[in-house]
């Protein structure tokens, strides 16, 4: 399955037995999950009036396996599930799981399938600004935490050629060309000399080819976007352009215009957006059965966080997936919990608008920058546990890293899913799966 012909390495185990594994409930739930480097597949039913994990079937790929690979080894995931079992959970002619239906003779197949993916590589940014001092270290405060690769830094040369950057550019591949400079209230110069930038990044950029033009995204003075936008669809027919707010107005407190989304959420949606264009993906997007549809991977584990927060009355709770490519911090708080702790920091961005405070940033694997230094310890790890941050006295911990896949049923099934999560995945103080 990878490039040098080597195979996943699986791992299996067993929950809790259920009451007939050979009468198999038509409320059971497939969870399925696919990562870059890594696939689960689990089931779960109720037993005993509770949802509980009866097995699953888990892959680690190597570094270089592409999307296609990781969506074979997860319908391989499945079939291993089946011999686990001697259950039929898999659709050979359909490609999909097999799903019970009531005019069957035999009951067999699954009542819900429920998956969670994301298979795109962080985004490769490659910024340019006006000032190394203001704009640029902006910019790369905004990046911070965002689901991207920073992979090169420009600060406008109006004399350097635009043969040479174009060359920078077809070298270094970006997904997005980021353009930053000039605060909200500036003169007519500050506002020239932005678009002086931009005109200058889009002349380069036009030499690449169409088929890999980077979105070129603009988070510097809004009065200058409408003109920036313009020249860049002139210059390149048409090709996809996107609006953030400005990195210099957050940072000096400013109003970064009204609808306008973080440079963080901005590029979270191009990724997912990007990732379920993947011919892997829209396979794995027709295998949930309605009212379950795709969900990512990060949606997953952000609910997961939220829902044993919720479960617990936490004031805060700080929580880790640790995959082999990113590690995705979520940070949630309840203000309607007595002595919630306040959440600040520039650095960390808003997840979404609902009651509580939800905040998320990936990192690279290993890494701990500056900017989680005012997070709460870390007390719920899916994955590994990281070695730069120590295990509090109560923390839980889930070391196969299903937290995922298993809370991805929560779109359809939430109490199921805060069940399993809370009889077979994750315990107070450790894990109460092990190994298999």
């Amino acid at each position: 399955m990878s490039p040098s012909g080597a195979q996943p390495l699986p791992v299996a185990g067993r929950g809790g037995a259920a009451a007939s594994l050979a009468d198999f409930a038509p409320k059971n739930i497939l969870v399925l999950g696919a990562e870059p480097q890594r696939v689960t597949a689990a089931l779960i039913e109720p037993v005993e009036e509770i949802y509980r994990l009866i097995g699953w079937q888990t892959a680690e790929l190597p570094a270089g396996a592409g999307p296609g690979q990781s969506a074979a080894a997860l319908v391989q995931a499945v079939n291993r599930l089946e011999s686990q079992f001697n259950i039929s959970l898999w659709n050979e002619e359909e490609d999909r799981p097999r799903l019970h239906t009531y005019d069957q003779a035999l009951v067999e197949g699954v009542g819900q399938a429920v998956a969670v993916a994301d298979l795109l590589p962080p985004l490769r940014v490659w910024m340019a600004g006006l000032s190394g001092g203001t704009s640029l270290i902006a910019g790369k405060e905004a990046l911070a935490g965002a689901l991207c690769n920073h992979v090169a830094t420009y600060r406008f040369n109006a004399w350097r050629s635009t043969d040479e950057l174009a060359a920078e550019l077809e070298l270094l591949y970006p997904d997005v060309i980021l353009a930053v400079g000039g605060y909200e209230e500036t003169d007519r110069r500050g506002q020239e000399q932005v678009l002086a930038l931009c005109r200058h990044v889009i002349d380069a950029a036009v030499k690449l080819p169409s088929e890999n033009r980077p979105l070129f995204c603009f988070a510097g003075n809004r009065q200058s976007a409408e003109a920036a936008f313009a020249y860049w669809q002139e210059r390149t027919g048409g090709s996809e352009f996107a609006l953030a707010a400005n990195v210099l107005a957050q940072g000096a407190g400013q109003g970064a215009g009204q609808g306008d989304a973080t440079l963080a959420k901005v590029l979270e949606r191009y990724h997912w957006r990007r990732s379920q264009e993947l011919p892997a993906m829209r396979r794995i997007a027709g295998w949930p059965n309605h009212p379950a549809e795709l969900r990512s991977t990060q949606w997953a584990f952000v609910q997961a966080v939220r829902l044993w927060s919720r479960r617990h009355r936490l004031t805060s709770l700080h929580g880790l997936h640790a995959a082999a490519d990113r590690w995705l911090h979520v940070w949630t708080s309840d203000p309607s919990v007595d002595g919630a702790q306040a959440v600040s920091g520039r650095s960390i961005q808003t997840f979404a608008p609902e009651a509580g405070n939800l905040r998320i940033c990936y990192v690279r694997p290993g890494e701990r920058p500056d900017f989680l230094a005012d997070w709460p310890p870390l007390r719920l790890v899916s994955g590994p546990w990281p070695d730069n941050w120590p295990r509090p006295a109560s923390h839980w911990w889930d070391p196969l890293g299903l937290v995922p896949a298993v809370a991805g049923a929560g779109q359809v099934a939430p109490e199921a899913a805060l069940q399993v999560l809370a009889a077979d995945i994750l315990e107070e103080t450790g894990p109460r799966l092990g190994h298999a």
